[in-house]
Formats: structure tokens, sequence, C-alpha cells
């Protein structure tokens, strides 16, 4: 069954007692993410249609190797030149 938009939510919930974090998600480049970093997890439950993953529960508790930030941060703005020196300087290197 495919989501529609108004029903594609991601979830993160991280469990104290447990030391680790919990991830659902339908949103399809949440997965995408969650998917690409599979061997991160210790348990991956995918729901698959048309084998396509459409959603996905995943369990991480290697906090050793691993991190998870869901605070909100500001996102770094700049200009095209500021963006293109920065291009160039990482070319010299």
């Amino acid at each position: 069954m495919a989501y529609l938009p108004e029903d594609r939510e991601t979830v993160i919930r991280y469990d104290e007692l447990e030391k680790c974090w919990y991830f659902e998600s339908n949103v399809r480049r949440h997965v995408t993410k969650i998917l690409k970093t599979e061997a991160a997890f210790d348990s991956v439950e995918k729901e698959l249609e048309n084998n396509f993953c459409v959603y996905v529960r995943a369990k991480l508790s290697n906090l050793e190797d691993f991190s998870v930030n869901p605070f909100v941060k500001h996102k770094r703005k700049m200009s095209e030149e500021q963006k293109q020196a920065i291009s160039e300087r990482m070319r010299k290197q």
C-alpha cells in the first residue's frame, strides 16, 4: 500500500533505559537514508511493495560509533561567490 502525502511521517525516539534510538519512517528520502546506512542498525524491518521499500523501522544501539542529532540548527547560507571560493579552495587541497 503506497502512503499518501498526508499519511507520511518519520518518528525518531530515544529510549534512555536501553540507550538506543528507534526510527520509523515512510517518507521516501528518510527511508533511503536509513537503508543506505543499514549496517549501522541492530535491526531493520522493511515493508515492501512491488520490491520497493515503502516503510522502515530500525533500531540503533551502537552509540560508540554512530550519533544522532535531532535538534534544530541554523542552515549555513552562502552567496554563489562564497560557494565558488570554497569550491576553489577545496580543489587546491
